[in-house]
């Protein structure tokens, strides 16, 4: 097994003033019911927490940008949220500490760290610093997985809905999106290997688990500089449902219907308008070109993280 890359270690986590990123709207609300706890454990660590209450996207990207290399920048929200904040220490060179605040958590989840805030805070002593990869879609920055097709529709469904259903509120996204999908026929090129096919869905993942627990990239490494594409293809409702099912414990990738390769340069198009959702979030539609940024940012994780080499 080769060695990480990255340089492990962890910045000065003795305590001193820290960013402590918060989206107000994640988990329905989940974010600003944590942060009084959330902070009292900052403070309980020697921590002078300064707390920004983000206003959108934009502006977690924006703040995270603006702090100082080294410096540790605590993000309380969901997968999207952690993503956008990435984007900005991309640029910065701050430390982000993901602290578990939306509704699936995914991405904290592969990654090893606890969903409980206080938890994460206490364990603090225990984590070491990555350089991790990033994804991006026609230029913009992904940490977990950008998917398109049947999960994408779900995805839509399942951020509309009006019920806190907590990590179940995909499962009620992809049972209504059953409803209104119609094959498609995709153009999937990786690392210029081309291949036509009617199918579902494409999935590129870094991180590699998405929707409240789905592991659709199971191998995923997010420190290899590679992106795992996974793909389905012509298949009934049933193979469908047992597809999602089976991803739960990442044991999908042997159906004769799931195509899996690896590679550092993806595009997708489609035979009808489709769009691209990364970290949660929508991107663009397609066609798509997705691409890995090696090394690209500083987070804290555990030593023995199931998402590193």
């Amino acid at each position: 097994m080769s060695a990480p890359r990255g340089r492990p270690g962890s910045p000065d986590i003795s305590g001193g003033p820290i960013l402590l990123l918060v989206n107000p709207t994640s988990g329905h609300g989940r974010s600003m019911k944590l942060l009084p706890r959330t902070v009292a454990a900052l403070e309980g660590a020697g921590f002078t927490p300064t707390v920004h209450i983000t206003e959108n996207l934009a502006d977690a990207t924006e703040h995270a940008r603006a702090a100082a290399a080294g410096s540790i920048v605590a993000v309380l929200g969901g997968d999207g949220f952690l993503g956008a904040s990435a984007a900005g220490a991309k640029e910065s060179g701050a430390v982000l500490l993901p602290l578990a605040g939306g509704r699936g958590n995914d991405t904290v989840r592969r990654l090893g760290l606890a969903l409980d805030p206080v938890k994460a805070i206490g364990s603090l002593g225990r984590l070491v610093t990555r350089d991790l990869d990033m994804g991006t879609v026609n230029g913009r920055p992904y940490l977990g997985v950008a998917n398109v097709g049947f999960d994408g529709l779900a995805n839509e469904y399942g951020n509309s809905a009006r019920l806190n259903l907590g990590p179940f509120v995909y499962l009620y996204g992809g049972l209504k999106a059953f409803l209104d999908w119609k094959n498609v026929t995709f153009t999937l090129s990786v690392d210029g290997r081309q291949r036509v096919f009617p199918g579902w869905f494409v999935a590129v993942g870094n991180v590699g688990q998405y929707g409240g627990g789905l592991r659709i990239c199971p191998q995923a490494k997010v420190d290899d500089g590679q992106l795992d594409v996974v793909s389905l293809g012509r298949a009934g409702i049933l193979g469908v449902a047992a597809t999602f099912l089976r991803s739960y414990h990442g044991a999908h990738l042997g159906q004769r219907n799931i195509t899996f390769s690896r590679g550092a340069a993806v595009t997708i198009k489609a035979s009808k308008p489709l769009n691209v959702y990364a970290d949660g979030e929508l991107v663009a539609p397609l066609p798509a070109e997705i691409g890995v940024l090696l090394q690209a940012v500083k987070v804290l994780v555990p030593a023995n993280s199931p998402a590193l080499r």
